[in-house]
C-alpha cells in the first residue's frame, strides 16, 4: 500500500495500529512491543491471569509452602474452541519471543504477559495429540526456553462451573517442577503393575481414605486432627507389616506417592481456599471411595496404586502443618508418614490401639465388604 502526501498522518498511524492487533507478522509484532488498551486478551483470558496473579501473590508469602515461587514460572497458555486454538500467551519470558506483543497492566492483571500466537497450533497439537493428556505439558520449547504449557477454553468462565480448575492445574503441576530439586526418598520407586492387592490391604487403604475424606473442612480441632494422624500412622504401619512384595512397595511406592502427589494437592487446595473465598464449590483433599464405580481388577490397582494418595498425602500434610511440624522437611527425602511417625513416636501398643480405634468407624462393615468385592473382580 502507498500513501499520497494528502493522506492524514493520524489515519496512517491508525491503520498501522490496527494491523498490529489483527496480524501476527514479525514486522508488526516486534519483541518487547507494548500496546495499551488493544484488546489482546478477552475476559476469559483476563480471568485466568487474575487467578495466576492472585495465587502467585499468596504462595510468595510463604505461608503455604516456603520456597514455592509459583509467580516466577514461565507459562505458555493456549485458548481453544471447538475449531481449535485461536490465541495464546506467554508469561514471564526471559526475553520476549519474536512476534510477541506485551499486554498492558490492566489486561495482564499485573503479570508480565505477551500475546504470542505464532506457535499456538503446534502447542495445541502437542496437548491434544496421541501422546497428549488434553490439558497440559510440562515443557514446551520457545526459542530455547522451556515453558509450562496449558490449554484452556471458555468453560473457565461458566457461572455454574468451578473457575479454579484451570489455575489449579498450573499450581499443582508446577509444584512438580519445584519437586525436581528435592532429595530422593530412599528406596522410592513407582511400580504400578506390581502394586500389592489383598483383602487386608484394601480394607486398610479404604479405611485411611474414609477417615480423611472431609479434610480440611472437618474436623478443625487440634485434638481431633491429632487423633486422625495417629490412626493414619497406625494404618500405614500395619500395611507395611502385611506387605507381601519383595520390593516393599507399601513403603517404597505407596508412601512415596503420598509425598510426590500429596504435596502438590496440598498446596493447590490450600491456595484455592485462600483465593477463591466466595466459591460455593466444596473444597476437600479427598473423596469417599464409595463414590466410584470400580469394575475391573486393573481399576482397583489404579485406584489403590496411585489415585487415593493425592488425598491421603495432602490430608496428612495438612494435619502436620496444623500441629506445627515443618512440612518443608519433605524436601530432604521425607514422606508424610516419616514426619508423622517421628512426630508421634508411638509405641507398638499405641499403634495397635489407634488401629482398633480407626476400625470403629461406622461404615467399617461396608469397607470390609467393598474390599472383598474388589478382590473378586477380574
Amino acid at each position: 500500500m502507498t500513501y499520497s502526501q494528502s493522506t492524514p498522518f493520524s489515519f496512517i498511524i491508525f491503520l498501522f495500529f490496527c494491523t498490529c492487533i489483527l496480524s501476527s507478522t514479525e514486522k508488526c509484532n516486534q519483541p518487547g512491543a507494548t500496546l495499551n488498551s488493544t484488546d489482546l486478551a478477552k475476559p476469559v483470558d483476563e480471568l485466568l491471569f487474575s487467578h495466576i496473579k492472585g495465587l502467585g501473590d499468596i504462595y510468595a508469602k510463604g505461608g503455604i509452602w516456603k520456597g514455592y515461587a509459583y509467580h516466577t514460572y514461565r507459562q505458555h497458555l493456549v485458548h481453544f474452541t471447538e475449531k481449535g486454538p485461536d490465541r495464546a500467551f506467554v508469561i514471564n519470558p526471559p526475553t520476549p519471543p519474536k512476534g510477541a506483543i506485551r499486554l498492558d497492566a490492566q489486561e495482564g492483571k499485573g503479570l508480565v504477559v505477551y500475546r504470542y500466537d505464532l506457535r499456538m497450533k503446534e502447542a495445541y497439537d502437542l496437548v491434544f495429540g496421541p501422546e497428549g493428556n488434553g490439558t497440559f505439558e510440562f515443557t514446551f520449547d520457545i526459542e530455547g526456553t522451556n515453558y509450562y504449557l496449558q490449554a484452556y477454553s471458555d468453560d473457565l468462565a461458566e457461572e455454574s462451573g468451578d473457575t479454579s480448575r484451570a489455575v489449579s492445574f498450573s499450581t499443582h503441576e508446577l509444584f512438580h517442577r519445584y519437586q525436581d530439586n528435592w532429595e530422593e526418598v530412599p528406596g522410592s520407586k513407582q511400580d504400578f503393575d506390581n502394586f500389592p492387592l489383598t483383602v487386608e490391604l484394601l480394607e486398610l487403604q479404604i479405611l485411611c481414605q474414609e477417615i480423611m475424606k472431609e479434610l480440611p473442612s472437618y474436623p478443625t480441632e487440634i485434638s481431633a486432627l491429632k487423633k486422625i494422624l495417629r490412626q493414619y500412622v497406625a494404618i500405614r504401619s500395619k500395611e507395611m507389616e502385611l506387605d507381601p512384595t519383595p520390593d516393599q512397595l507399601i513403603r517404597n511406592h505407596e508412601l512415596y506417592q503420598e509425598q510426590m502427589e500429596g504435596s502438590p494437592k496440598y498446596i493447590e487446595t490450600m491456595g484455592n481456599l485462600q483465593f477463591f473465598t466466595q466459591s460455593t464449590v466444596p473444597v476437600h483433599f479427598s473423596y469417599s471411595i464409595f463414590e466410584f464405580s470400580i469394575e475391573t481388577k486393573a481399576e482397583v490397582r489404579g485406584m489403590m496404586g496411585q489415585s487415593v494418595y493425592y488425598g491421603t498425602g495432602s490430608g496428612a500434610i495438612y494435619i502436620l502443618d496444623r500441629l506445627g511440624v515443618n512440612i518443608e522437611a519433605m524436601e530432604q527425602g521425607k514422606t508424610p508418614y516419616d514426619l508423622a511417625n517421628a512426630y508421634l513416636n508411638m509405641s507398638k501398643w499405641e499403634q495397635d490401639q489407634a488401629l482398633r480405634e480407626a476400625k470403629t468407624i461406622k461404615n467399617w462393615p461396608e469397607i470390609q465388604a467393598k474390599a472383598r468385592e474388589w478382590m473378586a473382580l477380574k
